[in-house]
């Protein structure tokens, strides 16, 4: 009997991991492409005058899955906030940094549709010299 469940279990573990398999294949099949294309650059000083705040605008808004934060890594980049712009005057942080990175680039995994990225560096004095942005080619 303990013969019969054991098989029985491996039968389900097999089921399982064959659609598990079936599902990162799909996810796989996307293409992850740079959508960084035609992005326009700006920079501008925080209202209190102690940091800077450095814009990219893309032409249309685009998911974008993963992006790359390139700088110079002799200044690290830390106290450093990244948003996307979900609408008009409303942005979305994606993450904080306050600890020093010191690796460049700096690779940031999130999911977010926008048109406008916003870096906002409270005390580094050094600048993010590039971004490149990846996400599911557009149709």
């Amino acid at each position: 009997m303990t013969h019969l469940k054991i098989s029985g279990y491996l039968s389900s573990v097999y089921v399982l991991l064959s659609v598990v398999m079936l599902g990162c294949l799909s996810l796989a099949a996307q293409n992850v492409v740079r959508v960084d294309s035609g992005i326009v650059e700006s920079h501008e000083l925080s209202e209190s005058g102690a940091g800077t705040i450095q814009k990219w605008i893309l032409p249309e808004k685009r998911s974008i899955s993963r992006m790359e934060i390139h700088f110079d890594p002799i200044e690290p980049l830390r106290n450093t906030t990244i948003y996307a712009k979900t609408r008009e005057d409303s942005w979305r942080i994606i993450t904080s940094i306050k600890t020093p990175i010191r690796t460049s680039p700096y690779t940031l995994r999130a999911a977010f549709t926008t048109d406008t990225i916003r870096i906002v560096m409270g005390s580094s004095t050094g600048l993010i010299r590039q971004i490149v942005l990846y996400g599911i080619e557009p149709e």
